[in-house]
């Protein structure tokens, strides 16, 4: 579902909103690759290939 908003204050409210999803997200998939490296199921350097990337987007959504 789209939001729209009718204030400024509203518009920033929803842009934090939608950035924390995104956060939750992120933080989600690394909290399960991060299981099944203790799990054994990937070795580090797979972990460390598929962490990688989101390590960086979470980076860059909090600067």
């Amino acid at each position: 579902m789209d939001m729209i908003a009718t204030t400024i204050t509203e518009h920033i409210f929803n842009q934090g909103e939608i950035k924390g999803e995104i956060k939750g997200k992120i933080k989600g998939k690394i909290e399960l690759l991060e299981n099944l490296f203790i799990e054994k199921v990937l070795t580090r350097k797979q972990f460390e290939k598929a962490v990688a990337p989101l390590r960086q987007q979470l980076k860059e959504l909090m600067e």
